[in-house]
């Protein structure tokens, strides 16, 4: 039991310190929002994969908060702390429901896609309410961004871009996933898909919620959904790849979530 905690305690250790770094080593800025994007998310879910919910949350929220200071996004990092080990938290939770059985699995599926289209109907409110409330603020974001939409364009486009993520990026991380079993014979398991989705949600709309409180004006920050959005399902290909890869050699027996058919109620 010792060494089973030591190995798991050093484990944890080395995932905080690669998420931190690939969060700070490879980050995009984002106009307006004075963040970032970066492949950090793979390690994340990775951190879950190995680790477990629990472990795995530590990990992501103190690298996360890490780079964010190493790169001197100092007001993000307490938010980066609790958003990714929340992300972490409830991606584990999830497979780990999932895993359970298939009602577990079918329960699952159908509260993540509920969570993305309840979201963009809150998100659609508060945008048209806020544009509307302080059309100059918007305006000055759109600006900043460089888009020439009206406002009412702009927040057109942003409830399309919610509904279409409530609508495909389940769907879309499931084909990946079979694409990559059948070209690369690389096995998802489904749960996994589910779990992953359901924590890059938590990621998306707690980014949101921040950015709102931090700039004052939460239609404005809903222009950073899209990014946040690519930079999850990125991070879920990257994790994919790499767990596949990783259960082939030794490895595999640090993984906490393995991609048995009792973990998921069936593989794809």
């Amino acid at each position: 039991m010792k060494s089973f905690n030591t190995e798991k305690l050093i484990l944890t250790g080395l995932m905080t310190a690669l998420i931190a770094a690939t969060t700070a080593v490879i980050a995009i800025p984002v106009p307006f929002t004075n963040g970032y994007v970066h492949p950090g998310d793979s390690m994340i879910f990775m951190a879950v994969l190995l680790l477990g919910r629990r472990r795995g949350a530590l990990a992501a929220g103190i690298g996360s908060a890490l780079a964010d200071t190493l790169l001197g996004y100092f007001l993000w990092a307490p938010f980066s702390l609790v958003i990714k080990a929340g992300m972490a938290f409830f991606t584990g939770l999830i497979i780990e429901k999932s895993a359970e059985s298939r009602r577990g699995l079918f329960v699952s599926c159908a509260s993540v896609v509920g969570l993305w289209f309840a979201f963009n109907a809150l998100v659609g409110a508060i945008v048209l309410w806020a544009s509307n409330a302080d059309a100059a603020a918007f305006a000055a974001a759109l600006e900043a961004e460089g888009n020439a939409e009206s406002l009412t364009a702009a927040v057109a486009a942003i409830e399309t871009r919610l509904m279409a993520a409530a609508l495909l990026i389940p769907a879309a991380l499931i084909a990946i996933a079979a694409v990559l079993r059948r070209k690369e014979n690389i096995s998802v398991p489904l749960g996994h898909i589910v779990g992953m989705t359901g924590g890059g949600f938590f990621m998306v709309f707690g980014y949101y919620v921040a950015g709102g409180f931090l700039y004052g004006n939460f239609a404005a920050a809903a222009l950073s959904i899209p990014a946040n959005i690519a930079q999850f399902a990125g991070g879920f290909l990257l994790a994919a790849l790499l767990s596949a890869a990783l259960r082939k050699t030794a490895a595999r027996r640090y993984f906490m979530y393995g991609s048995k058919k009792t973990e998921t109620g069936g593989l794809l």
